[in-house]
């Protein structure tokens, strides 16, 4: 079987010629929750990594790596890993995971999508934490992202979130595009949904039409997050519809990740 050799750096370890450094971005990312040893779907995230690591950095033994991240990461204990790819260089940023809140407000950017690679996670890293501070300057943790549809703006996610909403009659999140990333947690979602009376449907919809709509925001670090109130571009803030209905689906959307969520494997393959 073949190894590398990882460099431990503090809380991080990498693999490659020279260490990363804190001034160098990553050109991929990705993370996920562990909890004593259990994930959601870790090998997907890994192969999504991979997926756009391959194309963008010259290392050729990426699947080798990605099977020793695996063993690195702890058994016990709350984590929330972050595997990082750079030109000729790979880390393993092992993070503590801290709770989340189950409400959120979002702020809605006042400006179409900055991003240029929105389908590959972490190659707009500094742009969407632009976007994030300038929510939170707003009084909001995370901000709705747009891009120009026609008339009416359509809504793509959140800075670091992918959105479900339900329209009276399903629980809708967008299809696969180019637009977003590919959200392994909404996969989980479909998966764990799919012999329940409300499976998962895909759908579009106008920044106006969500914000009437009760919405969730998902991801693989905090869950599932009910966006409890929006914030819209001139500051004005506006409630979203909450009740029995509203909390019996997030507790139908939380189970349904729970039943996605297994123990870490020992490889990729």
């Amino acid at each position: 079987m073949r190894t590398t050799t990882a460099v431990r750096d503090g809380d991080r370890c990498w693999w490659g010629p020279h260490p990363p450094g804190d001034q160098l971005r990553p050109i991929v990312i990705d993370s996920w929750l562990v909890q004593e040893g259990r994930s959601r779907r870790p090998v997907r995230h890994l192969r999504r990594f991979a997926a756009a690591a391959d194309h963008l950095m010259l290392r050729q033994d990426l699947e080798v790596i990605l099977d020793e991240v695996l063993a690195l990461i702890p058994r016990e204990g709350r984590w929330w890993p972050r595997v990082e790819a750079y030109n000729d260089a790979v880390a393993l940023w092992l993070r503590p995971a801290t709770d989340a809140p189950q409400d959120i407000t979002v702020w809605v950017a006042d400006a179409p999508d900055p991003r240029n690679w929105p389908h590959v996670k972490g190659s707009d890293l500094a742009v969407q934490t632009r976007v994030q501070e300038r929510a939170r300057r707003h009084g909001a943790s995370d901000a709705l992202l747009w891009r120009p549809d026609g008339r009416l703006p359509e809504a793509l996610e959140t800075t670091w979130s992918s959105l479900v909403w339900w329209d009276g009659e399903r629980l809708v999140a967008r299809p696969v595009d180019d637009h977003a990333l590919p959200s392994i947690t909404v996969e989980c979602l479909e998966i764990g949904l799919a012999d329940t009376p409300h499976p998962l449907a895909r759908g579009r919809l106008s920044v106006d039409a969500l914000l009437d709509k009760p919405v969730w925001a998902v991801n693989a670090a905090r869950g599932v997050q009910f966006v409890r109130e929006w914030v819209l571009p001139g500051g004005e803030r506006r409630g979203t519809p909450h009740g029995p209905t509203e909390v019996g689906l997030g507790a139908l959307l939380r189970d349904a990740l729970e039943r996605t969520t297994g123990p870490l494997p020992e490889h990729v393959s």
